[in-house]
């Protein structure tokens, strides 16, 4: 693998050229974005080799294409990179939502496409909130290969080595289906209950009181409602309605045994609590 293209140099495409900038110097990058600035910064912080828009953009001069634009747009870019990539190059992707993509991608013979997730991410956008450091002891989920039949094997080796060498943990082999099952609750879920959390401050009677009187508990749990790339993902993710409707349903028994049995269900709570503090997650990067 000589020359890469990172399509979308915001958080996650900036810190992997970044990543790969440190770890692999020897690596040309190609980075290709919408926004001038974007590519300014990134020429500028020495991240790529060279810059480019994405009609202008010489994919078919890369091994490997990595897709990393926000989520909407990543799907409708995967066919027509595909076309004008060369048939021994690899395609992949960092989106969060794992099955429309890979099949979206398997509808093309092309080239062979390797889906991946990195699970990484701040609240921050943009090329300037990039972080060399941000897969370093990562999980990065990887799909099985779709599309073109020849060379999967290498194709699959191949982003494996990409993403190791960006600094990621470890490597977890999932089907698309069961990696959207299971990040709907460690993303998607929390990100819009988040989301809901900040909503009903806006529009509470005692906004702005509330506001003044917010500290680390409020900022800590809405975090990730200013994630837009979960946003994204977690509307490819076909299992997220019905999560959010559980979810719902949950929250409204709550608020009716905190009503009839407050002691009860303060109790349950504090059980919660304990529970999370004994689970193995994976510490703050």
């Amino acid at each position: 693998m000589d020359r890469i293209a990172i399509v979308g140099l915001g958080l996650i495409g900036g810190s992997l050229a970044l990543a790969l900038r440190d770890r692999r110097p020897s690596l040309r990058i190609l980075g290709v974005d919408l926004d001038p600035e974007s590519l300014r910064l990134a020429t500028k912080a020495g991240a790529i080799e060279q810059g480019s828009s994405p009609e202008e953009a010489a994919l078919e001069s890369c091994d490997v294409v990595v897709l990393a634009t926000p989520a909407a747009g990543l799907m409708e870019a995967i066919l027509p990179a595909a076309r004008r990539m060369r048939p021994t190059a690899v395609l992949t992707d960092v989106c969060g939502a794992k099955e429309a993509v890979c099949g979206r991608a398997a509808q093309q013979d092309r080239v062979v496409f390797v889906g991946a997730h990195p699970m990484a991410g701040t609240e921050y956008r943009g090329f300037a909130a990039a972080l060399p450091s941000l897969f370093q002891g990562a999980t990065v989920a990887i799909c099985p290969p779709v599309g073109r039949a020849e060379g999967r094997g290498a194709a699959d080796a191949a982003v494996r080595d990409l993403w190791l060498a960006a600094g990621a943990g470890s490597l977890l082999d999932i089907d698309p289906s069961t990696h959207d099952r299971a990040v709907t609750y460690a993303s998607h879920l929390p990100y819009l209950a988040a989301a809901a959390v900040v909503e009903a401050l806006r529009d509470a009677s005692e906004s702005e009181l509330a506001r003044a009187l917010a500290a680390g508990g409020f900022r800590d749990t809405t975090r990730l409602a200013g994630d837009g790339t979960v946003s994204g993902a977690a509307a490819l993710n076909r299992h997220v309605p019905t999560a959010a409707r559980d979810l719902s349903l949950a929250l409204r028994a709550l608020a009716d045994e905190l009503e009839s049995r407050p002691a009860e269900a303060l109790e349950r709570l504090g059980k919660l609590a304990d529970e999370r503090r004994r689970m193995r997650l994976p510490k703050p990067r």
